[in-house]
Formats: C-alpha cells, structure tokens, sequence
C-alpha cells in the first residue's frame, strides 16, 4: 500500500466519523442510539469514486464513532455491516469500467447497499438487544433515509468534486 492510500484512508476515515457525528438527527428507538447520519453518504460517495476498498476502509469511521460516542455495543455490527455496503457500493459503481462515471449504476450500487444494510442493521438489533424480532422492524427508516441521503446528496457532490478527487485518484 503506498503512502498517499494510506493518507487518504486516515482522511476518509475521519470524514465519516466527522459526518456521523455531527451531521446527524437523533430518532430515539430502543436502544436509545437511534439516528439518521450522513456518515453513509461519505462512504458512499469514497466508495464510488475511490472504490470499494477505499470505500470498506472509510467505513470504519462509523465504528470509531460507535467507540467515540459510548454506542460500543454498535461497533462489532458496523464492523461487520458497513465494509459489506461499500464493497457492493464499490463494485457496483465500478462494474465493467464504470469508475463511478454511470449515474444508473451509481443509483443501483446505493440501491444495493442498502438493501443489504437495512436487515443487516435490523438483525444486528435483534441480536444485540435480544428483543422480538417485530420490535426493531419500526426503526428499519433510519438506515432507508441514510441510504436516500446518499443516493440525493451524494450524487451531486459527486458529480461536483469528482474532477478534483480525479486528480487525486490519478496520481496514486
């Protein structure tokens, strides 16, 4: 791994814990850690541009914040939960040569990825909690609106600083 990967994964990751901490709206659920963040969006966005291992790394700014914010019981589900959703945003923003250059593959890699966080989170909950499994189902929008958020605000900041972090990417 060079240096400048190793610069921007340390970047990313802050990025996101920065995201997730402080642009967040609280939604108590059960386990009083409910919220919707736009740490998701980062990850997204990194993932589609930088790809789906950069995009894995950067993810593990939300398990810091987990750490950081007292939510410790979170931590080991992020960890598991979101590399997962920035290796499928990744992939899919980059199939067949994409490079994240294809906003239809860009909305379904976001798609995707949520569609594998949702449950993911919502098992975490169950498992964590040992609650009924009807009882987390309520709290299932949070990780849905963290997806929307990266699908309507990250499509354009994407579009927006891409020739930058093309720049960037390229000199690697």
């Amino acid at each position: 791994m060079k240096t400048r990967d190793v610069i921007l994964a340390g970047l990313f990751i802050a990025l996101v814990f920065l995201a997730t901490m402080f642009l967040r709206i609280p939604s108590p659920d059960i386990t009083g850690a409910g919220q919707v963040h736009l740490g998701t969006m980062v990850v997204f966005v990194v993932s589609v541009v930088f790809g789906p291992k950069m995009g894995a790394v950067s993810s593990l700014g939300m398990v810091l914040f987990n750490l950081m914010a007292g939510l410790v019981p979170w931590a080991p589900v992020n960890l598991v939960a979101r590399p997962v959703m920035a290796l499928i945003f990744g992939y899919v923003a980059h199939f067949r040569g994409a490079g994240g250059r294809s906003i239809p593959l860009n909305i379904l890699a976001a798609v995707l990825g949520g569609i594998w966080l949702v449950p993911a989170m919502y098992v975490g909950q169950v498992i964590m909690f040992q609650v009924p499994w009807a009882v987390p189902a309520v709290f299932m929008a949070n990780n849905a609106m963290q997806i929307a958020f990266a699908i309507i605000i990250g499509l354009p900041l994407n579009a927006i600083l891409r020739p930058q972090w093309e720049k960037i990417k390229n000199k690697r």
